[in-house]
């Protein structure tokens, strides 16, 4: 997102405005220590919605009243504030055009003020339409209170933009705030949604595909239990039907039990017809043999049962006669020694050695049966799932049993009623009554409905996963990473990376976040294991160039806005400037010089890698500029000054104003 910086500032408590100024591009703060270069990327931070107030303890935090920043976001201008007074809220105002004296005191109504977490939400808008970002509203359901996934906040955004002093040459750490794993992962969730690949309609999409899913499995259980109750009383028709057909003495089947079955509703029609006085056989004897049928199945069923229910007893005591042995087997140790006597001849006194090739035979005999033992697999497992398996078969035949038991005490009720001088028709409509319930039924369970609703709802899946496939995030992130990878190659190249890691081949994933440099045996190398200062610096300088280069690409798809900070690079090959007092930056290089020992660099070779960093940055904006027509705005504070850039650029010009020498960032001091 084109985003610039016009102004960072201070307000003090006498009204006094302390600003410093950017301009597109390339900008560089320089100074000696302590006079509030790194302060400039914590009032950003702060300013920018950071629930913590980190700007150092000094000169500016007794002077401020007030810190603000003046930016613009595609070309909207606002100023965004914070009063540490009262930190729990936000300055938010939109401005036509940003004029710096403009920042007076009463500038900063209280009406423009509102809760952090709303101010936070308003700035975010600027960068993000978006609302929800879950993909299952079961996931939801699950969160207490019913909570919605965290939205993307424009505190990750900070992740993308700041490197500050203790991580800009860091090898444990390339990202702001990462070193907090929610923050992380979150930020590492929501970047398919900074680069564009995923908008507020994936999000509705995922949730309505997941709802959908759920109703058509709810369908298909719903489905399923029909299909079960179907089966149940289709078994429970045929018995009705063959004795609705004998009590009317019917020797040939009507109508089919499976066109009954298939057609139920057509059936009850023409059994209304055909179940008719006019039609009974009293001298058929189809009853009969419908009764002696069912008592030879029910014979047949009961020798099945008895043998099933004796091969279960035989199971259980197969079982209980390994467990018994299974305890002996445990109770069972062979002899570790055997005491074996000679046997003398009590006359000649001749001793026989019989008896102890006997006894050592015996011994080695115990030891193979005791080891055997100690080895056998036990049957315990397989005789028990054997038995369950004939369970369940006994369970199948006891209900068929049953059944049969009920059809034959049927017929006998209905022979009883006949002999109590009741209408044989009285007892078919009886039959009728109850094979026509059992149709009803069927009926009921037709899945027809049902199959018309799991279809509509798997046309209407088929079309959002379609619209889903659009997106294809996966192969997005894997994309982006790509081309972060190809910018890497060529800004490292223009890098000072020891020898051993050139020509640099820096890898980094959108999916975890991680970067190494990939040696031609394929070795992964990662950050923290390369050794050297310069190393790490411009592992992230790298990285990061290549990042907002890609965000440039993308234009405004790209919610992240194009600022860097880069809080003092140069110390890696200047770490005594952390005391830096000196009037002018020539004369701390000279006692640089001097502290330096004969076996460390020259500051000379030194000044030209620095220079060299500073050049590849004013190139890299230039080039973008050219290329997108904007570049990102990066912001250097750091020691070095006086520099000369190779592509001719004066780096008095990148300085702009902002060398604090002789002063700081509250200048005047205030008493």
């Amino acid at each position: 997102m084109k985003t610039l910086i016009h102004e960072i500032g201070v307000l003090d408590k006498q009204g006094n405005r302390h600003p410093v100024n950017f301009k597109k591009g390339l900008n560089v703060v320089t100074g000696k220590s302590s006079t509030g270069k790194s302060a400039l990327i914590e009032i950003f931070d702060y300013c920018f919605g950071s629930g913590e107030n980190t700007i150092p303890k000094g000169v500016i935090t007794k002077s401020a009243e007030i810190y603000y920043v003046a930016l613009s976001v595609n070309e909207q201008n606002m100023v965004i504030a914070r009063d540490p007074q009262i930190a729990s809220k936000g300055f938010f105002r939109r401005i036509e055009a940003f004029n710096s004296a403009d920042i007076v005191r009463d500038y900063f109504s209280s009406s423009y003020f509102r809760p952090l977490d709303d101010f936070k939400k308003h700035l975010r808008d600027l960068f993000l339409d978006i609302d929800d970002v879950d993909e299952s509203l079961a996931a939801r359901a699950n969160r207490r209170f019913n909570q919605k996934a965290p939205t993307p906040s424009i505190r990750s955004f900070s992740s993308f933009m700041l490197q500050h002093q203790n991580l800009v040459a860091n090898k444990h750490a390339l990202f702001y705030r990462f070193d907090e794993k929610e923050k992380r992962d979150q930020a590492i969730e929501h970047t398919k949604i900074f680069l564009g690949l995923v908008d507020q309609k994936f999000f509705h999409l995922s949730q309505e595909k997941e709802r959908l899913t759920a109703d058509v499995r709810l369908l298909e259980r719903q489905k399923e239990t029909n299909k079960r109750t179907s089966e149940s009383y289709k078994n429970k028709v045929g018995p009705v039907l063959s004795q609705l057909y004998a009590l009317m003495g019917f020797q040939n089947e009507p109508l089919s039990l499976e066109k009954v079955l298939r057609h139920p509703q057509d059936t009850k029609d023409q059994l209304d017809g055909i179940i008719v006085p006019e039609k009974i056989n009293h001298n058929s004897d189809a009853a009969t043999e419908l009764y002696h049928r069912l008592k030879l199945a029910r014979n047949q069923k009961t020798a099945e049962l008895r043998k099933l229910q004796r091969q279960a007893a035989s199971i259980n005591k197969h079982i209980q006669e390994e467990e018994r042995f299974v305890d002996n087997v445990k109770q069972f140790s062979a002899p570790k020694h055997v005491h074996i006597s000679t046997s003398i001849c009590p006359f000649c006194h001749t001793e026989k050695d019989t008896l102890r090739q006997s006894a050592e035979k015996l011994q080695q005999a115990i030891t193979k049966v005791s080891g055997n033992l100690a080895q056998a697999r036990p049957m315990k497992a397989k005789f028990e799932s054997l038995l369950v398996d004939v369970q369940r078969n006994i369970e199948v035949v006891s209900r068929a049993l049953t059944e049969l038991s009920q059809q034959i005490t049927e017929i006998e009720k209905a022979e009883k009623k006949l002999e109590e001088q009741r209408s044989l028709y009285e007892s078919v409509l009886m039959q009728k009554a109850k094979l026509f319930a059992l149709l009803d039924t069927l009926n009921m369970a037709d899945d027809a409905d049902l199959e018309n609703q799991i279809k509509d709802l798997n046309g209407q899946i088929k079309d959002i996963t379609k619209e889903l496939k659009k997106y294809d995030v996966q192969r997005g992130l894997v994309n982006a990473s790509a081309k972060v990878n190809e910018y890497m190659a060529d800004i490292g190249n223009h890098f000072e990376f020891e020898a051993s890691y050139k020509p640099i081949n820096l890898h980094f994933s959108f999916e975890t976040f991680e970067l190494y440099h990939l040696t031609p045996e394929n070795e992964k190398i990662y950050l923290r294991s390369m050794g050297s200062g310069a190393n790490w610096l411009y592992c992230h300088v790298t990285l990061f160039l290549a990042l907002h280069k890609y965000f440039a690409e993308l234009g405004d798809k790209c919610a992240i806005p194009s600022i860097l900070f880069l809080d003092q690079p140069t110390q890696v090959y200047f770490p005594n400037f952390n005391r830096d007092t000196s009037e002018s930056f020539e004369e701390q290089k000279s006692q640089e010089a001097k502290q330096r020992t004969e076996k460390e660099r020259h500051v000379d070779e030194d000044i030209k890698a620095v220079e060299n960093l500073f050049s590849r940055l004013s190139i890299y904006c230039n080039e973008l500029e050219v290329n997108y027509g904007f570049s990102p705005q990066i912001i250097v504070t750091d020691h070095a000054d006086n520099l000369t850039l190779s592509n001719g650029v004066l780096f008095e010009s990148l300085v702009n104003g902002n060398r604090w020498r002789m002063r700081g960032l509250i200048h005047p001091i205030q008493p």
